[in-house]
Parts: structure tokens; sequence; C-alpha cells
């Protein structure tokens, strides 16, 4: 299968169901395709595609990390207790502690996991507690101070027009696409995923590679962290508690397998519109919050049901008949 029709394959069916999403948005709210509206959208899109993305990275290594909940609201804190307000070094170290303090994190895990040889769920579901613990400890409620001008740049416009928070979404999946698919490293994220033992007697350094995956979705909790902190110009050591079952569901909804190892990160910005926007609409048509909690699961459900199996075989189908009737057009064209 070529790279093209698999992305096709994985993609197809997450950016078709976002369309009827975006159709029964518009429907609903007269307002929902104003440009201000989808600049609210893009700052709240960005912290869930942050969480998606640091769980899809252990996902395709076969794992998955109950902790990123945790870490980003460890990071949240601790980006928001920096000294030195409102000075050129409070902004470097808003910038850089709170994301080496989620990569400390994820390597801890990743050394449960790797060389404890815990299993993923086990191992990262007690560390959500622990360091859910260390965040209540460093700031028991939320508060904490933020420079002016790290605020200003999260929620800026650049040019009067593109908003910050877009832009910040898609370099960071278009970064971890070229690092998955481009380097030795991402190549081995998937091998590793794919089958551990095999990858393991081809001679990858599978312990090193789980370690390091577990490492850097702690690192790019942390960068949740910090946006999360410039956003809210504030702190809350709770902020991350949603975010385990939403990145779980962002990254599920998106494409990728629980099981197989299988996925990318393009399909994550559909997961997440698919995601909110399903928030947003039982909202907006009087659904208590609570069913709301039972709505997420069943939604969780579904995508891990047809992720791994029917919806896989449709897309696959839809693409070879694309693909046939373009062939034969244009060969019909040769002809003529």
């Amino acid at each position: 299968m070529t790279t093209r029709k698999r992305d096709l394959k994985l993609y197809l069916p997450v950016y078709g169901i976002l369309v009827v999403v975006f159709i029964v948005s518009a429907i609903i709210d007269d307002n929902f395709l104003s440009w201000e509206n989808q600049v609210n959208l893009f700052a709240r899109l960005t912290p869930l595609i942050f969480a998606g993305l640091a769980q899809t990275l252990v996902i395709l290594s076969g794992g998955i990390d109950l902790s990123v909940g945790s870490i980003i609201s460890l990071t949240n804190v601790v980006a928001a207790s920096m000294p030195f307000f409102d000075t050129p070094l409070n902004i470097l170290l808003w910038l850089t502690v709170p994301c080496l303090v989620g990569f400390a994190a994820g390597l801890s895990n990743g050394v449960l996991v790797s060389y404890g040889r815990f299993p993923p769920v086990i191992a990262t579901l007690a560390m959500n507690a622990v360091w859910q613990g260390v965040a209540l400890f460093v700031r028991h409620e939320p508060g904490g101070n933020v420079s002016l001008g790290a605020a200003m740049a999260i929620t800026a416009r650049l040019a009067g027009i593109v908003p910050v928070p877009l832009l910040i979404f898609l370099l960071s999946i278009l970064l971890m696409h070229v690092i998955l698919t481009r380097t030795r490293f991402g190549r081995s994220v998937y091998a590793v995923g794919a089958n551990a033992r095999i990858a393991f007697e081809a001679g990858i350094p599978v312990r090193r590679v789980t370690l390091l995956v577990y490492a850097g979705s702690g690192f790019i909790c942390g960068l949740c962290g910090v946006y999360l902190s410039g956003w809210m110009y504030s702190a809350d050591p709770l902020v991350g508690g949603t975010y385990i079952l939403d990145s779980v569901a962002v990254s599920v909804i998106g494409g990728n397998s629980l099981f197989l190892g299988r996925g990318g990160v393009l399909g994550l910005i559909g997961g997440a519109y698919i995601f909110r926007l399903l928030n947003n609409i039982l909202n907006l048509i009087g659904v208590s919050v609570f069913y709301q909690y039972i709505a997420k699961g069943v939604i969780l459900l579904c995508a891990v049901a047809l992720t791994s199996s029917s919806l896989s075989t449709y897309a696959e189908r839809i693409v070879d008949f694309v693909r046939s009737r373009f062939l034969r057009s244009s060969r019909g064209g040769d002809v003529i």
C-alpha cells in the first residue's frame, strides 16, 4: 500500500465526518462560521491538540499514557510559578522549565514501562496520581502569575488576521509528522507499535525507543501546560483532569488504532474539531453536562470500534473506487 493511499484510508473518514459536523454546527448556530468564532475555536482547540499529540506518540508505540492530564496540570502550575515576574528572564523560564519538568515526568513513566516492565495502563495510572499530587503541592488552588507579554503573544494575531494558536498547532502537527515519517526514531516507533518482538529482533532498541516516547509525550504535555498558563493568564492544578479521556478520544477519532500501532498525526485536527464541536452541539441543544460525560464515553467507544475494524475497510473501499474511476477516466482521455 502506498503512503498516499494509506493516508487517504486513515484520514478520509475523519474529515468526511468533520464536514458533516461542521454543517450541523452551522445550521444550529448562526454565528458559527464567523471568523471571530473560528478564532476562539482555534484557541480552545490548541491544548486539546497538544494533548492528542502527546497521547498519539505513545499509542503509535503500542502503549497508552493515562498521566497526560496530571502532567499538564503540573506543568501548568509550574509555568505560573516562575520568579522574576514580567522580565525577559521570567519569559525564558516560562518557556523552558515546564517543558523540562514534563520531560522528566514522562521519562519517569518510560522507566517504569520500559525497564520496570510495568504494563503501561498500570504505570501511567499510578503516576497520574503522583503527578496530580505534586501539582497540588506546588499550587493548591488556582492562581499564579504569567508575564503580560507572554500571555499577549499566546492570544495575538499576526498582521492583525492570523491567530497565533492556529499557527502553533499547525506547526506542531507538521513537525511531529516529519519526525514520525522522515526520521529513524519515527520509523522505530511504528515498528515497536506493530510488533515489539520483531522490532527487537530487527535490531531496534525497543526499551530506548519506549523511554523516549514517554519522555516526548511528557515534553509535549509541558508545551500544553505553558500554553494554558498564557491563555488563562494564571494556572489551575486541576486543569488537566479532562485531558486524560479527551486525549485518547481525539487520537482515536483522528484515525489511530489502540491495538495495531497504526496511524499518524494528520488526523488530529479533524479529531479535535469533531470532539469539540460535538460538545458544542450538545450544549446548544440543551443536553445536561452530566449526560455529556456519557456522550464522551460513547463517542470514544464508537471511535475505537470503527478505527479498528469496519471504518478502515469502508475507507479502503472508497479509496479503491475513487482511484479506479480516476485511472479509468485518465486512460480514456489518453485514448481519445
